[in-house]
């Protein structure tokens, strides 16, 4: 199994950054390497599934997610496949003094053999990813928040 984990600080109130996190027009904002975000069934709640298409140096992964838990304003767990991994991402919400701090963990279990040769070159890869992508998000939801 393979972690990557980031926290940052939002200079801005749980319900105002969690709509980011949950919606897919909003995540393709965001997330660099996020393409394409297809809902496949009703709105944010747990049990919704849609498709998401990542592009990163010259690879494009197609894959189905569903959100496996759901706690509006504090916390969501989704749950991704696609042909040669499984994983998990959950992301914490603690708000304090109208501040936001927001965690990510994404666990990866790679299934095929490729995939488990490339596993940890991966992981760096999607480390630094992840990172840039709650910045983007930091100055996305602070430009956009309403005071």
């Amino acid at each position: 199994m393979h972690r990557n984990e980031h926290t940052v600080e939002i200079d801005a109130p749980a319900v105002a950054v969690f709509p980011y996190l949950v919606d897919s027009a909003q995540r393709l904002r965001w997330m660099g390497a996020l393409k394409e975000s297809e809902p496949l069934d009703g709105g944010p709640e747990k049990g919704a599934r849609w498709r998401d298409v990542f592009e990163d140096h010259g690879h494009r992964i197609e894959l189905e997610a569903e959100m496996d838990e759901y706690e509006p304003v504090e916390r969501v767990r989704i749950r991704l496949r696609a042909g040669g991994f499984e994983a998990t991402s959950e992301q914490r919400l603690e708000e304090a003094n109208g501040r936001t701090r927001l965690t990510t963990v994404i666990e990866t279990d790679y299934k095929s053999l490729a995939a488990r040769l490339v596993g940890g070159v991966v992981t760096r890869h999607a480390q630094k990813q992840l990172e840039a992508d709650l910045a983007a998000l930091k100055e996305l939801v602070e430009r956009e928040a309403v005071v």
